[in-house]
């Protein structure tokens, strides 16, 4: 990966400088003031500084996230933003938790005569983690793909007992159900709905393969998650004390082909019944009542800490335009990453996720600050960590505002704008706001340069822009430059990045946050908060959305 030598140095979080400002061009039809200190320069030096390998990542919880933190708080410190953080500080700290194992776990089995066991690491891990601990010994139950979808009449937990025992599982849904190969985005496929399902049943555990049919008859001995994935990088949860300490959730493990097959009796068992599921056969299912197996997992809490950061620069009013976008990213690639089977281990330092939201929240307010016109409405400019392991920064935020929700009057979030291809750009959740809609609609004709798509469909709950949306009531929307084959990978680098079309869409993003600030009209929602109170006392929707948080991300799996 090339470096850019001159932002190799921590000490440029406290010596970088910028350009001198030129005047916005007479005639353009912006109103947005000192818009032309917006550049190419700016942004490339705070992409290629975020983006470096030095900063390792920014994995969420990991001193580069807090060095990234610390880079955004120097850069709207500089140029003359005011902290807006707890306690007069630019910080907000964000409690997290996460679970490891206080031993190996173990799985052993006895059938007649026959006694086995399972090697951790090998033929069985956890699937994300130390989630929940258990000790089991009794029946196993094989519960095929535990999935029921009554759009296709199949429902393969039926007629069967899982109380209070294991239940074993295929991984994805039936493959005569995948339309050019497995779909992991499917409701189905995901392993909360299936737990959920098995938990719902009486499960106390689960143990899960990826059947042979489902990676096109190969072995998947080696596609196993690596169990040093979830010691280097387990998945976090907000740390709210004693409201969260049982999340109710089973433990969940991945097991091996092989493994499966000692389960099921004989080699190529897996397989076997995988066909039968996979056509219907779900009452040929095999019977294992004979076998008694012991699971022994126990899991310990560990507590950690990292920072969301937090500028403001205050208008007139005490309403408030939030511009937010995460710092975070995924370190070595051991937890979410797309190319983790070829590049786990290897540093992705995640230039358009999210470097780019962040030079633009950035570079957004330092325009701002160095002009010479006070906003109407007041800005609070947010980078967040976290967003990477579940939107965990924003959600804490929402949880403890610095700002009070009914004083927000719209919140922008910035995601990966960094790879607009043929300079097409979707700004996603405008529809939630007939004001938002209408002011950026407005705008948008002013950058020609820029193709830009609108959505009338409620958000996607993808990005930091959601918990505001789907908790707090806020109008909201998130202009994104689209799925891109680098996205959650090695190969998301700084020279990758469509800096020539990052530049106007900052300038157009810029221009749509004052219009908002100027904005006479209060902003409406049309979202799940029912209750949501504006800036100006009432309702924000007096109409009152009927979707549901459940059928709005359902409306998105199946939009991906």
């Amino acid at each position: 990966m090339k470096l850019w030598k001159p932002l190799l140095s921590a000490s440029l979080l406290l010596v970088a400088s910028h350009g001198v400002f030129a005047n916005d061009s007479p005639g353009s039809g912006l109103q947005a003031p000192n818009m032309d200190s917006i550049t190419l320069e700016d942004i490339k030096s705070d992409v290629y500084f975020l983006a470096s390998d030095e900063m390792l990542g920014r994995e969420t919880a990991k001193p580069q996230a807090q060095i990234a933190a610390a880079y955004a708080r120097s850069r709207m410190e500089r140029v003359g933003v005011e902290p807006a953080g707890e306690d007069g500080s630019w910080y907000q700290t964000v409690k997290l938790k996460y679970h490891t194992w206080d031993a190996t776990p173990s799985v052993a089995f006895t059938r007649d005569s026959e006694k086995g066991e399972l090697k951790y690491g090998e033929e069985f891990v956890s699937t994300g983690g130390a989630e929940a601990s258990l000790e089991y010994e009794g029946e196993i139950v094989f519960a095929g793909y535990a999935v029921n979808d009554d759009t296709r009449g199949y429902n393969d937990l039926d007629g069967i007992d899982l109380k209070g025992k294991l239940a074993l599982i295929l991984r994805y849904e039936p493959t005569t159900w995948m339309k050019g190969g497995r779909n992991p985005f499917s409701r189905n496929a995901y392993l909360q709905t299936k737990e959920a399902l098995c938990r719902a049943a009486g499960a106390v555990g689960v143990l899960m393969v990826t059947g042979p049919e489902s990676l096109g008859g190969s072995d998947n001995r080696r596609q196993l998650p690596s169990p040093e994935a979830g010691e280097k990088s387990p998945p976090l949860q907000l740390d709210l004390g004693e409201e969260t300490e049982s999340t109710g959730e089973l433990p969940f493990f991945h097991i091996s082909v092989p493994a499966c097959d000692k389960l099921l009796g004989g080699e190529g068992e897996t397989s076997r019944v995988q066909k039968l599921f996979d056509q219907g056969e779900v009452t040929k299912r095999p019977d294992l009542s004979a076998m008694n197996v012991k699971l022994t997992a126990k899991s310990k809490v560990v507590h950690v800490e990292d920072r969301n950061v937090a500028g403001m620069i205050k208008g007139e009013l005490d309403e408030w335009i939030i511009f937010g976008a995460h710092h975070d990213h995924l370190g070595y690639g051991y937890f979410g990453a797309r190319d983790a089977r070829t590049a786990m281990g290897e540093i992705h330092n995640g230039a358009d996720d999210n470097a780019s939201g962040v030079a633009t929240v950035l570079e957004i307010a330092e325009a701002l600050a160095k002009s010479d016109k006070k906003p109407r409405r007041s800005f609070l400019f947010l980078t967040f960590t976290g967003e990477e392991k579940g939107l965990l920064g924003s959600s804490w935020y929402v949880r403890n505002p610095l700002i009070a929700h009914e004083k927000v009057y719209a919140m922008i979030n910035i995601d990966m704008i960094g790879r607009i291809d043929n300079h097409k750009l979707t700004m996603d959740g405008t529809s939630c706001s007939k004001v938002l809609d209408r002011v950026c609609k407005e705008v948008a004709p002013l950058f020609p340069e820029l193709e830009i798509g609108f959505s009338d469909k409620p958000p996607m709950p993808a990005s930091d822009h959601w918990p505001f949306f789907s908790k707090a009531g806020i109008p909201v929307f998130f202009p994104f430059g689209g799925m891109n084959r680098l996205m959650h990978t090695a190969e998301d680098d700084a020279e990758t990045i469509n800096y020539e079309d990052m530049l106007p869409t900052i300038k157009m993003l810029y221009e749509i946050g004052w219009r908002l600030s100027e904005e006479q009209a209060y902003a409406d929602y049309t979202g799940p908060v029912k209750e949501a109170i504006g800036p100006d006392g009432n309702a924000r929707d007096p109409n009152k959305s009927t979707d549901t948080d459940e059928e709005q991300e359902q409306e998105f799996s199946s939009a991906r």
